[in-house]
């Protein structure tokens, strides 16, 4: 047995010299490719940092021409506090809405992996994984 697994060794360490030898060494972790992405969302590529998001000063105003008619019924001192950084609150999480497209395409888009979402007033930026906010807007201000 011991025999079979040093042949197995000896073997795989030939082909992977060979391999290097003509350009053709495995890919490295980061580009290994993944499964493809799904609807709204990019797999997060994770050889850069985590990403960056701004809001323009004209997009809340896109936004809130949006959801004028959901602004209106939003309860002001019941709603979330949503904060860069910190992860959207579990109890919310199941709450948050994907951004339309036609409103999507007149914003910045968002890094690689993250969604963009609304809920009570909010745009937020975030990771759909942890729900760490990467960027909020609050509309009502």
């Amino acid at each position: 047995m011991r025999t079979r697994i040093k042949n197995i060794l000896k073997t795989s360490a030939l082909a992977f010299t060979a391999a290097s030898s003509l350009g053709l060494a495995p890919l490295s972790q980061a580009q290994q490719p993944g499964p493809p992405p799904g609807p709204g969302m990019e797999h997060r590529d994770r050889r850069g940092p985590e990403g960056h998001y701004e809001f323009r000063d004209a997009d809340r105003e896109k936004l809130r021409r949006h959801y004028d008619g959901e602004l209106k019924r939003v309860d002001r001192g019941h709603r979330p506090d949503f904060r860069e950084g910190q992860p959207v609150p579990a109890e919310f999480r199941s709450r948050i809405r994907p951004v339309p497209q036609n409103v999507r395409r007149d914003l910045p888009p968002p890094p690689r992996g993250y969604r963009m979402g609304y809920y009570d007033g909010y745009t937020v930026v975030y990771d759909p994984v942890s729900f760490t906010i990467l960027q909020v807007l609050d509309i009502l201000r």
